[in-house]
Formats: structure tokens, sequence, C-alpha cells
């Protein structure tokens, strides 16, 4: 299939131009003289994409790259700006407002092809997002959110999404999404040293909501034998196979955990519980010690509930706001589990649903702030 570029251009003439040189380089090409008109087409049509004028008749192209930027089904689209201004200012001012290149106008069609190929070809290699969700105690529905939001993400963006259960041993995403899968983690230990795109594909298992899943062990294997070094491998690779990668992980703070976590955006899941708000504090005390630009996403399920503590007292004791609460619906939950069908996808006009659909907004639109950092995965693959 044809890599589609949307074209936002006040002039007609130009445009045509641009779709002409373009489509005789084998690209589907969509056109928009106005700057309302190209944000509708890039959500409608989510190119890989975008080539933009400043000079529009309605708004400012700045504008149109901010509010494109904005909307996490369009974040990560690559946007070219091509004006006939020159000044140091103007390219500036492009850059802040989320471009990935300026071009002065007129272009020479080779250029223009040029300039293309290349951030598409940039594009193709970036490397994904991590999310790594981590539960302040055992049952506060850390894995079922990260089973839907990993299908909320695919849904939202139409980018790669692939689901990591990272639990030492016996993780239950694979029950979850009604997968049997012939192969685990555990079957790339052995082969680390010849671990490649191939590879990990063989052992990553496909769920009819277009996400990809790498299970853990089985409880009757040996759990020892997954190492931290072993899991920053994996996920370096993982890395390089799509745009988001959403991690599930056991609750506790053992140096494989902390590991995965390290190399991620974490997300913090608590219920309205006394236990839950401790371990939760204790987290974000760790946390604090790392060197990040971002405080955790902090995920309040299960809320309200019949004798849980109130939002504000949680959001006091932990010295920070609560990012995303999912409300407390214990029997849709259990049915959608024991059915093996995420509600995302069964109810999802839910009120849950709903809620972890607003949180994949949120994780999304910081992760469109932020590009993941090659450094990362250059020196776990040996890249570098």
């Amino acid at each position: 299939m044809s890599p589609t570029i949307l074209v936002i251009d006040h002039d007609v003439d130009v445009a045509e131009n641009i779709q002409r040189t373009l489509s005789a380089e084998g690209y589907e090409v969509l056109t928009a003289i106005t700057g309302q008109a190209g944000v509708v087409l890039a959500e409608l049509n989510r190119p890989r994409l975008i080539l933009l004028d400043i000079d529009l008749p309605d708004v400012d192209g700045y504008e149109v790259c901010r509010t494109i930027r904005a909307v996490p089904s369009t974040a990560m689209i690559p946007i070219l700006i091509c004006s006939t201004r020159t000044e140091v200012a103007d390219k500036v001012a492009g850059f802040k407002a989320g471009a990935n290149d300026f071009i002065v106008k007129p272009v020479a069609s080779a250029e223009l092809v040029a300039r293309v190929k290349a951030a598409l070809r940039t594009e193709e290699k970036s490397i994904g997002h991590i999310v790594t969700l981590w539960g302040a105690k055992g049952g506060v529905g850390t894995s079922t959110l990260a089973a839907n939001l990993a299908i909320a993400m695919r849904t939202k963006s139409a980018r790669r999404v692939t689901l990591v259960d990272a639990s030492t041993c016996g993780g239950t995403l694979a029950v979850m999404l009604n997968l049997a899968p012939q192969h685990t983690v555990g079957d790339l230990l052995p082969r680390l040293d010849q671990l490649d795109a191939e590879l990990l594909a063989s052992v990553l298992s496909s769920h009819s909501s277009d996400i990809r899943v790498l299970a853990s062990q089985p409880w009757a294997q040996d759990s020892s034998s997954v190492q931290p070094d072993q899991w920053e491998r994996i996920i370096g690779w993982l890395q390089e196979a799509c745009e988001f990668l959403v991690i599930d992980t056991a609750p506790s703070l053992d140096a494989t955990t902390l590991a995965v976590l390290q190399l991620s955006e974490p997300i913090l899941v608590l219920t309205p519980e006394m236990t839950a708000l401790r371990n939760a504090h204790l987290f974000l005390q760790t946390v604090s010690t790392w060197n990040r630009d971002f405080k955790p996403i902090v995920v309040l399920n299960r809320y309200p509930c019949k004798g849980g503590l109130q939002l504000r007292d949680i959001e006091a004791a932990l010295q920070t706001n609560v990012s995303a609460q999912i409300c407390n619906d214990e029997p849709l939950v259990t049915y959608s589990i024991n059915r093996g069908i995420p509600l995302i996808m069964s109810h999802p006009k839910s009120s849950v649903a709903q809620g972890i659909i607003r949180l994949s907004d949120i994780v999304m639109n910081r992760l469109a702030k932020k590009r993941p950092a090659p450094a990362i995965a250059s020196a776990v693959l040996g890249h570098g």
C-alpha cells in the first residue's frame, strides 16, 4: 500500500504541482487549501507525512501544526513546513510548533522528493515509546488496564502497538485476551545472542484488536533465568518493531521491574485504599530519585467505591495530582475477564471504557511531547 501524504497549501497551483510530483513517485496525495480542512483530513486519513504551508487563509500553519500535534491520532505524523518565508525566526517558530523539517519554496522537484523520502525513512526507523504500568499492590487492576490501554492506543493512533507481560512468571494477560500463545518470553532467553526482528516476531501472539502480545513464562518454568539485562535487550528490539510498547509488570520493585520502569514512561495504578496508597507513596519516592523529565502518570482505579478514600485525601498524601480516574464497575470487569474479551472492545461506551480512552489520550499527548531517546535502544542493542 502506497504511503499517503497530505499537502496543506493555500496556493492551488502549488498544491497540484506537489501532487503531480509525488504521485509520479508512487505516493497517494491528498490536498487541502485551508488549515481547518487539513486538520480534518489528517484526522480522517492519518497520512504518513504532512507538507504544510504557513500562510493559510483561515489560520496560520504554526497553529495547524500545534493542533495536529495535540490530537493523539495525528500527534506522531512527521510534518514538513513548506513556506516562502526565509527568516530564521520563521524556521524557529516552525520547529517550536512541532515541525520536523522546514523547506523554503519554491523547491525543486528532486529536492522535494528527497526530503519526503528522508522524512519517511526517519519515521519508519523511529524508536517506539515505552509505557509501563505498575500496580501499588496485587489486585488493583493493573493487567486489565494494560490490556485495554494497549487496544485503545492502537485504535486511536492506528500505530503498531505491542503489549508485554513482564510479570516474573505466570502473568495473566494471555488469559484476559483469550490467547493460547505457542511461545513466551522464555523462548527468547536461550537465543538472545541471535535475537533479531524475525525471531522476536515469531514469539509474538496476534490479537483480534491488531495488537501483538509477548506472553510471560508459565508458572512451571524457572523465573530466575530472566535477568534485567535480558529484558532490556528484548525491549530494545521491540522498540524498533512498534511505535508504542505497553508493559505490564508485577507489583514489586525488584531489579527486573526497576530496569523496565527506568526505560519507560511509568504509570502508577492504585485503588482508594490505605495499603495501595502507602505503596504508591513509596513508589513515587523511589521514582523521584531518577533523573526524569516527567512525573509518573497516576491512575486511580475503581473510584469511587463504598468506604474508599476520597480523591482529595489521596492527592494530598501523594503530593501530586491524579491524572486519570477509572470508575468502579466490578461486574463488567469480571464479566469481560471471564469471556476473554477486553471491555474496550465489548463495551466501548461503558464508563470504564471511556475512562480508559481518556487515559490513552493523556498517555499519547504526553508521549507526543517527548521523543524516545535513541541512545537507550542503541546502548541496549549494541548498535552505537
